[in-house]
């Protein structure tokens, strides 16, 4: 199990807001050709709290304050739960999840840089 340095993939990640909240769009495409990615919309509840939705249907909860925002999601075989810190003009992203593909305990830290603003925050 790899903790930190070659993560062994890259990421392309799109952050918008929404009239109810915000979306988070994410690909990780894996050196041995495996991609995972995902759809998120946080619906705000109130303020600096939202709900989190796959595809209509409440996931997990998290929060928003300042610059750091944190959720977690239980899906159907893990439990997930993710931190971004704002960091000049990208992401600190820090997350664990209870299993990965082969049934491990997993973690993970990533440095997100903006490099476009099209369609997105």
């Amino acid at each position: 199990m790899t903790l930190w340095g070659n993560p062994g993939y890259s990421v392309a990640q799109h952050n918008r807001s929404t009239a109810t909240g915000f979306e988070v769009d994410f690909r990780h495409d894996f050196d041995d050709r495996t991609v995972v990615q995902a759809h998120f919309a946080m619906i705000w509840l109130e303020s600096g709290l939202f709900r989190v939705e796959i595809a209509g249907a409440a996931v997990g909860n998290g929060y928003l304050f300042g610059g750091h925002c944190h959720y977690h999601i239980a899906p159907e075989r893990a439990i997930v739960e993710v931190s971004y810190r704002a960091n000049g003009d990208g992401l600190e992203v820090f997350g664990s999840s209870t299993k990965n593909a082969e049934g491990h305990y997993i973690a993970w830290r990533e440095t997100l840089r903006r490099i476009s603003a099209e369609g997105g925050t």
